[in-house]
Formats: structure tokens, C-alpha cells, sequence
């Protein structure tokens, strides 16, 4: 027969296991739900203050920097998707395609894309290189549409 304490202890490693596993699962909960809480606040910010919302066709004229930091915040909420696996590549481009729309946006990232993040992971590396590629290639398309025909910017109807 085994030994009373090797059960007792594979039992104790077998319940540390089990706690941990649960741990973990509360944690990327609690991750789900505060990036709910952080989209909804963003939405919710935008319909406040229409001059953060980066592709409103019809924003107040204001100061630029509000535009930017409503840019900064989906940036960084984007980011934050990415990195807990929550965000994947077709949908960060779909995302990014939606913001370099506007060449107000291509203009701010291009001025902060380089020092947006210090991060040095791959996975870092990776989320800055897809916006940089997305922002090269809105530029590219937007600047073919330009010289075909112009558009009143934000109207969708041609001159």
C-alpha cells in the first residue's frame, strides 16, 4: 500500500494545480470584462464629445489634439485586444482601414507612430508594423482616388 503522506501530498499539488487553473480563468475574465467596460466608455466618450471621434463626417471644428487623443485611445484599446488575444490580424486591419480613412489620421500616425509604443516584444513589433502598413496603404489608395476624381472630404458625393 502507498504511503499516507506521498498520497497527502500529491493531493495537496493536485489542489495547488486546480486553484491555479481557476486563478487563471478568473484572471482572463476579468481581462474580457475590462476591455467590454473600456469599449463602452469609448463609445460612450465619442457620442459625448463628437470632436474625439476620428471619422465623424460631421465633427464641431475644434482643437486638433482631441481628434488625436480619441485616435490614441482606440489605438491603444486596439493594443490592448492584441495582446491578450482578443483582437486578431483581419480585424486589427479591418479597424485600421476604418481610421486611415481619413488623412488625419495617416498624418497623426505618421508624426507619433514611431514613439507610440517602447515595447520591444514581437508581438509589439508585429501590432506596429501592420498599423504602419495600413497607414502606407490607405495613403497609397486615397492619394489614386485623389487623382482620379476629387471628393468633398467626409460627404461620399463627388464634386
Amino acid at each position: 500500500m502507498t504511503d499516507l503522506p506521498t498520497v497527502v501530498s500529491i493531493a495537496a499539488l493536485l489542489a495547488v494545480a486546480i486553484a491555479l487553473v481557476v486563478q487563471w480563468q478568473q484572471a482572463r475574465t476579468a481581462q474580457a470584462v475590462d476591455v467590454r467596460e473600456r469599449h463602452f466608455e469609448l463609445i460612450k466618450l465619442m457620442l459625448d464629445h463628437p470632436e474625439l471621434d476620428y471619422n465623424a463626417t460631421d465633427r464641431p471644428p475644434s482643437d486638433e489634439r482631441k481628434t488625436a487623443i480619441g485616435m490614441s485611445l482606440w489605438m491603444a484599446h486596439w493594443n490592448t485586444l492584441w495582446h491578450i488575444g482578443k483582437l486578431d490580424e483581419k480585424a486589427l486591419r479591418f479597424n485600421l482601414e476604418d481610421l486611415f480613412a481619413s488623412a488625419e489620421a495617416r498624418s497623426w500616425w505618421r508624426r507619433v507612430g514611431s514613439a507610440w509604443s517602447s515595447k520591444g516584444t514581437r508581438k509589439e513589433r508585429r501590432f506596429l508594423a501592420i498599423v504602419g502598413q495600413e497607414c502606407e496603404t490607405a495613403a497609397r489608395a486615397n492619394s489614386s482616388v485623389q487623382l482620379r476624381e476629387p471628393v468633398k472630404s467626409g460627404s461620399g458625393v463627388r464634386d
